[in-house]
């Protein structure tokens, strides 16, 4: 069964957030700063990635989540998963 995931990027960059299932991409959104997106977890739980996205680096992850809603926000240099 499909899960929607809530994706709230409050960071000052450009984020492509990834949702994998046993190493397969399942879904990929990139969201601009104050943008919100819904993606796709086909199974539960799963691992999320966020990478900046203009370099590619992980930013931040959570792993083995079951959570439906995740905001990336950014204090300093610092992301932080809430």
């Amino acid at each position: 069964m499909t899960q929607m995931v809530t994706f709230h990027n409050k960071a000052a960059i450009k984020v492509q957030a990834q949702i994998f299932a046993d190493r397969e991409l399942v879904s990929a959104c990139l969201a601009g700063p104050g943008e919100t997106h819904t993606l796709a977890a086909e199974s539960m739980p799963y691992d999320i990635y966020f990478k900046n996205g203009a370099t590619g680096w992980v930013v931040a992850r959570e792993l083995d989540s079951n959570a439906q809603t995740f905001t990336l926000s950014q204090n300093n240099k610092r992301y932080i998963i809430t």
